[in-house]
């Protein structure tokens, strides 16, 4: 609740407002999702990847499962070998595809019915030297050449460290991890995901060496920038977050999880003209419900600034895009709060 105690008291009562908020904008994508896929997976989704001529495609190809809340999980395959995934069923999805040599494609989003326990999807893709035709999401993920050109035993070490990690068994994941990185050194994921195993081991210094060396292995694997930005962000280093916010746009502009980080930092870092753009920057972006929490920051602080309409229209916003969350009491006395204000 935005109260007259916190417009006479911004900068201690903010922060105090905020601290809840960032909580659920930190937490990392990759375990709540494997989280939620792991309580309740129960259907086997198999995904094919064909050229237009329906031919098989020889090099290696990225599979992208993503929801409306962002990305949860990525398989590479080559040829006639489908990605085969682990989800729930009465739930929407879409993919994406993506390789050397072929255009990167995002398909719609499609529902698997409530009693099927296989689905199948075909994705037909085009060569890169055809006309951009297609349907596709500028939210496409970053795909770095590293990602490109794993080894088969690699890939198989990730794919169980990945499974052993959904189900909190950190110590074998990491084994796995470890496992991958001696059958590929470049392998900056593996780097990445040991760092997540050490943020839940709390060895917050090893962490932060490992989401590093991620980036230092690929310097275009988009998410070690996004999880380093976190761990920066915790700490408190609202400066160094930016940074490293800043150069994930660059490679990609179009990742909401982004934006709202930058936006996060901004607001922390009292840069509020900064963060009122990034918020908007968000709203523009596919899938940006997830980062609902960005509205409820820029109301806050709009409240305190005297600027009631905009305010307003940042709290309705949250309802609108997470009206079932925890906060939602706090933005709805806000909106009761400046409604009352502004009675004649």
């Amino acid at each position: 609740m935005v109260s007259g105690e916190c417009l006479t008291r911004p900068r201690e009562n903010v922060i105090r407002f905020f601290a809840p908020i960032v909580v659920l904008l930190l937490i990392r994508p990759l375990a709540a999702a494997q989280s939620q896929t792991e309580s309740s997976g129960n259907c086997d989704l198999y995904v094919s990847v064909r050229a237009e001529d329906e031919g098989s495609i020889d090099s290696p190809i990225q599979v992208d499962l993503l929801t409306a809340r962002g990305w949860i999980a990525t398989i590479h395959i080559t040829g006639a070998e489908p990605a085969q995934f682990r989800v729930n069923n009465g739930k929407t999805y879409r993919l994406t595809v993506s390789g050397n040599g072929i255009e990167t494609t995002t398909t719609s989003y499609f529902e698997i019915n409530p009693l099927e326990a296989l689905h199948t999807e075909t994705i037909r893709v085009k060569p890169k030297n055809q006309a951009p035709d297609r349907q596709s999401s500028p939210s496409s993920p970053t795909i770095s050449v590293s990602e490109m050109n794993i080894p088969k035993k690699a890939h198989t070490a990730m794919k169980k460290g990945l499974e052993a990690y959904s189900k909190g068994d950190v110590q074998n994941a990491a084994a796995y991890f470890e496992r991958a990185i001696a059958e590929y050194p470049r392998y900056a994921r593996a780097y990445d995901m040991l760092g997540a195993v050490a943020i839940k081991t709390s060895d917050r210094a090893k962490a932060k060496e490992l989401f590093l060396k991620a980036i230092g292995v690929d310097s275009a694997f988009l998410p070690a920038y996004l999880d380093l930005a976190r761990f920066e962000l915790q700490d408190q280093n609202y400066a160094e977050s930016e940074s490293l916010l800043i150069k994930a746009i660059a490679m990609n502009p179009s990742v909401p999880e982004a934006t709202a980080l930058l936006a996060t930092a901004e607001f922390m870092n009292k840069e509020y003209d900064k963060a009122f753009a990034d918020v908007e920057r968000t709203h523009s972006l596919a899938g940006h419900e997830q980062f609902a929490e960005v509205h409820l920051m820029a109301g806050t602080v709009l409240s305190i600034q005297n600027r009631p309409a905009e305010a307003v229209r940042q709290f309705q916003l949250f309802l609108i895009e997470k009206p079932d969350s925890p906060q939602g009491q706090s933005a709805r006395d806000a909106l009761a709060s400046l409604t009352a204000e502004r009675q004649p």
